[in-house]
């Protein structure tokens, strides 16, 4: 007996073929649709795809949906070792954010997903606020 789980990451798998999916999820307060934007984000190549729905699920109500966009955006720098500068300004937004989620707060959320940005995308393309803060390596390979 298999009993069909709509949280598990598996079972979204189909947005990579259908990304407005995210859209529809978020615009209508879908509680696993942050689980959607993770399997998107973990699973399609194209920035041009998956930064406008970060920031649209970054604008969500849904407590849980914007801590997983703040997860997104952490694997989104992993990832592609980029950022632009709209979602710097989110994520330091969302770095006061005291909405409590579980045992946590958002802003806890936003505190890993800096780390991330501060790791794994080059200094020079980081504001300071961000390089001093949430400092990644030091060393440059493409200077």
């Amino acid at each position: 007996m298999t009993t069909e789980q709509p949280w598990f990451i598996g079972s979204w798998i189909g947005v990579v073929e259908r990304p407005d999916t995210v859209d529809e999820a978020v615009d209508r307060n879908d509680e696993y649709a942050g689980v959607a934007l993770l399997a998107l984000v973990l699973n399609h190549p194209e920035s041009a795809v998956v930064l406008p729905r970060i920031k649209r699920a970054l604008a969500s109500p849904n407590a849980r949906t914007r801590a997983n966009a703040l997860q997104s955006l952490g694997h989104y720098a992993r990832l592609h070792r980029s950022i632009d500068g709209e979602l710097v300004k989110r994520l330091r937004c969302a770095l006061n954010d005291r909405t409590p989620l579980h045992r946590s707060q958002i802003r806890g959320y936003a505190f890993h997903a800096a780390s991330d940005v501060g790791m794994f995308v080059r200094r020079r393309d980081l504001p300071r606020w961000l390089r001093r803060r949430y400092s990644g390596p030091r060393h440059e390979t493409n200077r």
